[in-house]
């Protein structure tokens, strides 16, 4: 426990300009889905909410989205024309 926790460290005061902390949602084991935990460091941490952000994956789908909504209302609209 304490090599993780030194590890851990030696990981944040090593960040230069960022420091991304992350945690899944559910992994494999075996062939088994199971839920994710957070690592004890993270709670430890106590980050603030308000720093914590959105998955960017979901960010870029939400945009993807958008972007295909558009693209199906421009052609419907040269259709009509």
């Amino acid at each position: 426990l304490q090599e993780e926790r030194r590890l851990m460290y030696v990981g944040i005061t090593r960040a230069q300009r960022t420091l991304t902390v992350s945690t899944l949602r559910r992994r494999k084991r075996g062939r088994e889905t199971v839920a994710g935990v957070p690592s004890r460091f993270i709670a430890e941490m106590k980050l603030d909410e308000i720093v914590a952000k959105a998955d960017p994956r979901e960010r870029l789908r939400r945009l993807r989205d958008e972007l295909a909504a558009r693209s199906a209302a421009n052609k419907a609209a040269a259709a009509a024309d």
